[in-house]
């Protein structure tokens, strides 16, 4: 063995080692350590069992939103310049309507929207005696981005609120323009789950509205124990922005389960302006449309804090808190598809594909070795090299391993196989032309490289297709067989030519055993 050879076999060697190593979590789970620096293959939902969502975002609810939001801001800054204003809301999908007293206040208007709201065009202005009545309309653009926006954020909300499930190794990712897949290994109450990501948790406090007083402006909620109804203003004096924290609290008076609030800077001040100016009146607090309570103000509130009782279960406590510190949805979702994959299922699936591919790695094996002698059996050794460095790559990378995966191993192993078999083929081709051994052996390989490689190289580019366009369990097909052809076109191009040059591969008679 020349100083090259050494050199590739302990390189190889080396990789050995560290894929042994890095799949070590993998098949001993219980007893790797924390520090350990690789985690066990993830296995999917189909092989673990869990819950299975796919989510439409309403998008066009996130522009109502906006501009809902957009016109109540609009009503108090006219407010802060004095403007007489009798209402601001949305219309339509994409407007925002104000009302003024009269027309002096036009120019304060349209200065506030030029300078707070981009996107917006005034599209009607009529002339006239009496109240001015003006309408914005939200630009195409900005409401396209408005809607892409919501898409990512909807992402990211249903991901906190699944972390608040405790759950690790969730998968959550986006199809097509307004769709979300939704995947929660181990847990199997689909209507928690349910209640948990498609809760919109719009968090809002309002005034309730002064029956001595005859205002317009007001709206109708109902009570969240289905008692009654609150007429509510329709100024949102704060909402679930200012929330920084959430926490389960019990009063120990009464022994009555609420949650505590913890409010940001701004939200503090702001839930100490609306404390101090309304004295003696009530605050609603109001979550997704439902009066949660509505205490009496009582004094000013300075601390930041602020609570919400309604003789909640604890269960019910818990699920506010992950709602309210995940945050608001920024548009409701629809349950397109829903489903729950138990876990004996996915101990089947993984017991049923553990033996189909062994059976198929047995018959190959009989195979290779009957017909290729010692030749096949160095052919086996790279076939078991090539799935463990498979294995490998599929931690390394944090792949998730589906039941089509498996499918995926199972057509590495016949790839795997397949080109060896080119290889023997080659190299007997060159000994019936009665090439020395040495020389068959190098211009097999030689020839063969490039019927491997463009064998392969069609078929990765399938596998990068199926990635891009597919879904579930096609990404999980597509991402083994691709990662397989990997290893394969090394194993066949790299460790069989190394093993041809180390070990005898000669019978008793002396001659090449293939």
């Amino acid at each position: 063995m020349n100083s090259s050879q050494k050199g590739r076999l302990y390189f190889l060697c080396g990789l050995i080692a560290v894929a042994v190593l890095w799949l070590f979590p993998t098949f001993f789970r219980q007893e790797t350590p924390t520090w350990w620096p690789s985690k066990p293959i993830k296995l999917g939902l189909d092989l673990r069992g869990g819950s299975y969502l796919v989510l439409t975002v309403v998008t066009e609810e996130a522009v109502k939103s906006y501009l809902t939001s957009t016109a109540s801001e609009i009503r108090a800054e006219l407010r802060k310049k004095n403007v007489g204003v009798i209402r601001a809301k949305q219309v339509g999908t994409r407007g925002v309507e104000v009302t003024l007293i009269n027309r002096d206040g036009a120019s304060a208007l349209e200065s506030i929207v030029r300078d707070n709201f981009r996107g917006f065009r005034q599209v009607s202005s009529p002339a006239g005696e009496g109240s001015f009545k003006v309408t914005y309309e939200l630009g195409e653009l900005e409401a396209e981005n408005l809607k892409k926006g919501a898409v990512e954020q909807a992402i990211e909300t249903i991901r906190n609120r699944v972390d608040g499930f405790g759950v690790s190794e969730a998968t959550i990712q986006k199809s097509g323009e307004d769709r979300i897949i939704v995947q929660i290994p181990d847990v199997t109450d689909l209507e928690q789950v349910k209640k948990t990501i498609g809760s919109v948790a719009k968090l809002e406090f309002r005034l309730v509205a002064d029956v001595m007083k005859n205002t317009a402006d007001t709206v109708e909620f109902r009570s969240r124990d289905g008692g009654g109804t609150y007429r509510l203003e329709s100024d949102v004096l704060m909402t679930g922005d200012a929330v920084d924290s959430a926490q389960v609290d019990i009063n120990p008076q009464n022994n009555e389960v609420g949650v505590d609030l913890k409010l940001s800077n701004v939200g503090a001040k702001t839930f100490d302006r609306i404390t101090s100016e309304n004295s003696g009146r009530q605050l609603a607090i109001v979550l997704d449309g439902e009066v949660q309570s509505a205490p009496v103000i009582r004094e000013r509130i300075s601390g930041g804090r602020a609570s919400i009782s309604g003789s909640f279960t604890p269960q019910e406590a818990n699920w506010l808190k992950v709602v309210l510190r995940s945050g608001a949805l920024p548009a409701p979702l629809v349950f397109e598809e829903q489903r729950v994959i138990g876990a004996s299922l996915g101990a089947d699936s993984i017991r049923s594909g553990l033996i189909a591919s062994a059976a198929g790695g047995l018959l190959v094996v009989v195979f290779m070795i009957g017909y290729y002698r010692k030749c096949g059996m160095q052919a086996v050794w790279c076939t078991v090299l090539n799935i463990v460095f498979l294995l490998a790559l599929l931690s390394l990378f944090g792949a998730t391993l589906t039941l089509p995966g498996i499918a995926g191993l199972a057509l590495t192993l016949g790839m795997a196989v397949d080109a060896n078999v080119i290889i023997f083929e080659r190299i007997r081709e060159e000994l019936r032309k009665g090439a020395s051994e040495r020389v068959a052996v190098e211009a097999g390989f030689d020839k063969a490289h490039w019927t491997i490689l463009d064998a392969n190289i069609t078929t990765l580019l399938t596998g990068i297709i199926l990635y891009a366009f597919g879904t579930g369990p096609v990404k999980g097909f597509a991402v083994t067989l691709s990662l397989g052809i990997v290893t394969t076109v090394f194993a066949a191009l790299y460790i069989s030519k190394l093993f041809f040059e180390i070990f005898d591969m000669r019978n008793a008679k002396g001659k090449l055993s293939i």
